[in-house]
């Protein structure tokens, strides 16, 4: 019976960790692993291959061993059952804890209370001894819930006021957008009305200033064909000449020279105010 226990634990035991399996998987080779313990191994060796057997297998993930975790479980049932069983009974004379010392604050058998360590000792039936610290317990877990209402009512206060500060911060962070949008709206008005008279102003002036240039420029042509005029009569032989001088010198000399006349006599006369 003893060498079956011993296979089945066998059975149970992850070669990796040595411990029995916790959620079994199975890979394709018939070895099986904790989940946990494969996949660890897998990241650092970086191939996915058994530990055991090392073949390499294509898969990323294995699939569970549900009748090895079934056996594993059991297995792990039955440990805690024996180790339970085993801490009810009295290390030093494998008799059945029954007592409670009161003096030691621990468990003991009918022969540790009659022994010279004990004899002197309170020691109180294991039920009684629970009632005892059941009932301290109780009022210590009244304590904690009571002093755990009043945390949890701080808390919720916390919670309203972080809500509160957090819509406040809301509230003024569109209140500071709204203002600041209609300072934009104003702003790009006003700068759309500037820019407006600016190019107002601008289209005034070049206005007046493109009929200058207009004028200016049918005086010179102006200019230019009197002066190729006059150039091509002092050309001419002194007979021609002399024959068109009269015609000459009334459509191009003699006004010029009223001209000059009138202005110099305008000029004469505003320095004569002047003095």
């Amino acid at each position: 019976m003893a060498s079956n226990v011993s296979q089945s634990e066998l059975d149970c035991t992850c070669p990796v960790c040595c411990d029995i399996f916790k959620d079994p998987v199975v890979l394709l080779c018939g070895h099986s692993f904790c989940k946990y313990c494969l996949e660890e191994w897998w990241r650092q060796s970086s191939l996915q291959a058994c530990p055991v057997c090392k073949e390499i297998f294509p898969m990323s993930r294995a699939p569970r061993n549900l009748a090895l975790r079934n056996l594993s479980d059991n297995l792990r049932r039955e440990r805690s059952q024996a180790a339970s069983a085993s801490k009810e009974l009295c290390s030093l004379h494998n008799e059945k804890l029954r007592l409670f010392c009161q003096d030691d604050q621990q468990l003991i058998c009918v022969v540790c209370r009659d022994s010279k360590q004990h004899k002197k000792h309170n020691c109180v039936p294991i039920n009684e001894a629970a009632e005892e610290h059941r009932t301290k317990i109780k009022i210590e877990v009244m304590h904690l819930k009571s002093k755990l209402g009043t945390f949890e009512a701080e808390k919720l206060r916390y919670d309203k006021m972080a809500n509160h500060i957090k819509l406040q911060a809301q509230d003024t962070e569109k209140t500071i957008k709204g203002e600041f949008q209609k300072l934009y709206q104003f702003l790009r008005a006003e700068e759309a009305g500037r820019i407006d008279a600016v190019r107002r102003e601008a289209a005034l002036k070049s206005q007046t200033m493109n009929l200058k240039i207009v004028n200016m420029t049918a005086e010179i042509s102006s200019l230019r064909d009197k002066i190729k005029t006059l150039e091509g009569e002092m050309k001419a032989g002194d007979m021609a000449f002399m024959m068109n001088i009269e015609s000459t010198m009334e459509r191009f000399v003699w006004p010029f020279f009223q001209i000059s006349v009138h202005t110099l006599r305008s000029s004469h006369s505003i320095r004569s105010s002047d003095r």
